[in-house]
């Protein structure tokens, strides 16, 4: 028998007030941050008149990083009477030092990688299993035999599984339905959530998606980034179901409502919280489906509706999941490149070699603008998968996955 996870319907629990008002502080200090640097917030979905406030006021960076630290001085020295009290201003201590690191960040300040992902992130990337990236990409060579360098091996067969423009709006209907479905087996979302697809060009990323709060979401894809039938699933199940939207949904429906949490009406983009939701995310699809699972779904109904040949999807799976063991690279030449002990062309090169990254370019303009966010992918997505997979059954499985990503687990 499943456990289902349903939203709503928790006895309203009145916290108390000065933790109501620190909380309430917290938000404010990120819309300010959010107002002056739009990259540094994710989302935000409580009172549209404190976001209205934070642009009239203007604050600088000195003026966010001064209230923070004041903010971190209460909550330090402020008695929490529970467990959840304290746990609650551990939360916004740590969300507010990566604040503070962000806007030194914006001001000038540069740190190494490790220290810059410490700061904000609250992880260290360390150092890479360089074996297990050995046997992946010894994996896919065997996978692809031939002539040429595997890169561009695996570049021309991966081309093979792109879905063309004009199927992809239907492709990406049917990939969010059965991620829904699948997560639906397990979690009970509020009447009336929905997910709004949008296809957008010229940005850094291939998807992004924005909570507006009441389990509305708003996906936006770009669509000069080509995605192959699993990359669209991939992406369906990260943005939407079981992602983004179904996490940000879970933690309004049961935190922010019936357990007052307004701090979780915001998310900035830098922080520990976006490792765990960015980390979970990624593990989303491996949650929903499991392998046997997966292939079905591709090679029975994504593959037809995009016009590819279905008979192919077993080997091109084998060969996705053999690429998926490749993050970790990505993270490490991140880490050099920003650095700055690898310059562009070579860091590249090593994206391409390492990672099979034939769009290694765009990947570091990403990292340009985001920086150490990358280990949100590559780390969150180990960190998540181990909380998941260390428990046994669905239900244990679905809880923790929920409970991780926001932070309660």
């Amino acid at each position: 028998m499943l456990l289902m996870l349903t939203l709503g319907g928790c006895r309203r629990v009145a916290p108390a007030p000065s933790l109501e008002a620190e909380a309430e502080q917290y938000v404010r200090i990120v819309l300010a941050l959010g107002d002056r640097d739009p990259d540094s917030l994710d989302f935000y979905a409580g009172p549209p008149a404190w976001k209205t406030e934070a642009h009239e006021r203007d604050a600088s960076f000195r003026e966010i990083t001064r209230s923070a630290a004041d903010l971190i001085a209460r909550l330090e020295h402020d008695p929490s009477p529970t467990e959840e009290a304290r746990a609650r201003r551990a939360f916004l201590i740590r969300q507010l030092h990566a604040v503070i690191a962000r806007s030194a960040l914006l001001s000038g300040t540069r740190q190494a990688f490790d220290d810059e992902s410490e700061a904000l992130f609250g992880v260290r990337v360390g150092s890479v299993d360089r074996e297990a990236a050995a046997r992946a990409r010894a994996e896919v060579d065997r996978l692809l035999p031939g002539a040429g360098s595997l890169v561009h091996r695996y570049a021309a067969f991966d081309r093979q599984f792109m879905i063309p423009p004009d199927r992809l709006a239907a492709v990406m209907a049917r990939a969010i339905d059965g991620c829904r479905r699948a997560t639906l087996a397990h979690v009970t979302l509020p009447p009336g959530e929905h997910v709004v697809v949008e296809y957008v060009g010229g940005t850094p990323w291939s998807a992004f998606t924005r909570y507006e709060g009441h389990g509305q979401s708003r996906i936006q894809i770009n669509a000069a980034f080509g995605l192959t039938v699993d990359r669209a699933l991939q992406l369906a199940c990260h943005e939407g179901y079981p992602g983004h939207h179904t996490i940000n949904t879970w933690i309004d429906a049961t935190l922010v409502g019936p357990q007052h949490r307004i701090e979780l009406t915001v998310q900035p983009m830098f922080s520990p919280q976006s490792l765990r939701t960015e980390g979970a995310a990624t593990f989303a699809p491996e949650l929903a489906f499991s392998g046997a699972d997966r292939l079905a779904f591709e090679r029975d109904e994504l593959f037809p509706l995009a016009h590819l040949d279905a008979a192919s999807a077993a080997h091109y799976m084998r060969v996705a999941r053999a690429v998926d063991d490749l993050r970790m690279p990505q993270a490490a030449i991140a880490r050099q490149y920003l650095d700055g002990t690898l310059e562009f062309a070579r860091a590249s090169a090593a994206l391409e070699a390492d990672a099979l990254m034939p769009s290694a370019d765009a990947t570091l303009k990403f990292f340009n603008e985001f920086r150490s966010y990358a280990v949100t992918y590559t780390f969150g997505h180990d960190e998540a998968a181990r909380a998941v997979n260390a428990q046994a059954g669905d239900a244990a499985r679905w809880q923790t996955y929920l409970r991780w990503a926001a932070g309660t687990k």
